[in-house]
């Protein structure tokens, strides 16, 4: 019994030392498994052993190094075209206002009218229809008006002449000064308009003006003409031509081109007078660069006599 007893008590003392031995050779080999990259910690985690600021750097690295791997193969993959008879769509470029077009007058609204129960007799011919108690304006007759009436511009500031740009309305003071410094010295914006300013020109301006003819502008253009009906009356009196927005609500005789269109519309009297002051800017630049080709003429020709 003592034997037995004793060689037991040996074997169990035996596997209380040992366990500590199989203890640290499974840490060991674990560790051995980090460093060897077998089981890799997630993002943001650190090796056992490793510090934040040493985990954070490896990551780093780790991080470009998958970038410039990325970056490689997408610059080795070839272009894929696929083979078609028809060639890709391109895309459309912006309209700008000098080719004002239908869908961008029907975008800002200028289609719409009043009540057809107010509808001038005059505006008939420029109704397309009704819609929902609305009159709605014919845009296809608005456009080539438009395009006329911009190539009328253009020639009169090509012929050095002065255009007068007159809009009394709160959103109108934006639109109106950005178009008179589209036309420089050849354009002029009111947001105010004084009553005799050209039937009683020599109270405001004095005899010099007067003598030279230079208060008058040769072309008015008006975007609430309806609401200006008294100086339409001295443009008229003062045999000067007119450019306005009418809307369905307004006789179009009134002015000498009017432009059927809503008037109520801030963005329709931006897109119009847009495409007026920039055909203006267009007649400033070909009546400077025919001064130029004439000044250069001029200059040869004198070299020539010198000779």
């Amino acid at each position: 019994m003592k034997g037995s007893s004793g060689s037991a008590l040996r074997v169990l003392r035996a596997n209380v030392v040992a366990r500590p031995a199989s203890r640290s050779f499974s840490s060991t080999v674990l560790t051995q498994n980090f460093a060897e990259g077998s089981s890799r910690p997630g993002k943001g985690e650190s090796y056992p052993g490793e510090s934040t600021e040493q985990a954070w750097k490896r990551n780093l690295n780790e991080a470009r190094d998958w970038r410039r791997r990325r970056d490689s193969q997408r610059s080795s993959l070839p272009l894929f075209i696929p083979e078609s008879v028809n060639p890709p769509p391109r895309p459309r470029p912006t309209s700008s206002p000098t080719q004002a077009t239908l869908s961008t007058l029907l975008a800002s609204g200028a289609a719409l009218g009043h009540s057809h129960t107010l509808t001038s007799t005059s505006y008939t011919p420029y109704i397309y229809g009704k819609r929902a108690g609305l009159s709605i304006i014919d845009l296809d007759q608005t456009l080539p008006i438009l395009r006329r009436t911009a190539a009328l511009v253009r020639d009169v500031v090509k012929a050095d002449g002065i255009v007068l740009i007159v809009g009394t309305r709160d959103g109108h003071q934006k639109m109106i000064y950005r178009a008179k410094e589209r036309l420089e010295d050849n354009g002029f914006a009111v947001n105010d308009w004084m009553p005799g300013v050209l039937t009683n020109s020599e109270t405001f301006f004095g005899i010099e003006p007067m003598l030279n003819k230079s208060y008058k502008p040769d072309l008015v253009i008006f975007l609430n003409p309806s609401e200006n009906t008294a100086a339409i009356r001295e443009c008229t009196s003062r045999h000067i031509p007119t450019i306005g927005i009418v809307d369905t609500d307004t006789d179009p005789r009134i002015v000498t081109y009017p432009i059927p269109a809503n008037m109520e519309s801030m963005r329709t009297a931006e897109l119009i007078i847009g495409t007026l002051s920039i055909a203006g800017q267009e007649g400033r630049r070909l009546r400077l660069k025919e001064a130029e080709r004439r000044a250069t003429e001029k200059g040869r020709r004198g070299q020539r006599d010198r000779r």
